[in-house]
């Protein structure tokens, strides 16, 4: 899910334009933060890309993908099994292509 008023605050703050570019910016840097976060085995590692997706997620309104994020951030600082940390990376990698197609859509629309 997007939540649609966090990027139209994010475009009344910053214009249209500005908000574009920081969209696309956002996209094309967590795809490479998830492929980190989906295809490391370093809890350390995992814990630091969900962290850091999670932050820029809620930032620009990619609120499903976020709590999944918070979810599997705390995961790894408990004792798991690598079984429930596996559903939530996948299902995180599923979100991620649904949420970053959804935001390539919303700023195509965007009038510039």
């Amino acid at each position: 899910m997007i939540d649609k008023a966090i990027i139209e605050q994010l475009k009344k703050d910053v214009g249209n334009e500005l908000a574009v570019e920081l969209l696309k910016t956002f996209v094309n840097e967590s795809k490479k933060t998830v492929a980190i976060l989906t295809s490391k085995n370093e809890l350390s590692e995992i814990e630091m890309s969900a962290h850091s997706l999670k932050s820029s997620c809620y930032s620009f309104g990619a609120s499903d993908l976020g709590d999944t994020c918070k979810q599997i951030e705390a995961l790894v600082k408990v004792e798991h099994s690598q079984k429930d940390l596996n559903t939530l990376l996948k299902t995180a990698d599923e979100q991620s292509k649904v949420t970053f197609k959804k935001l390539a859509t919303i700023t195509e629309n965007i009038q510039i």
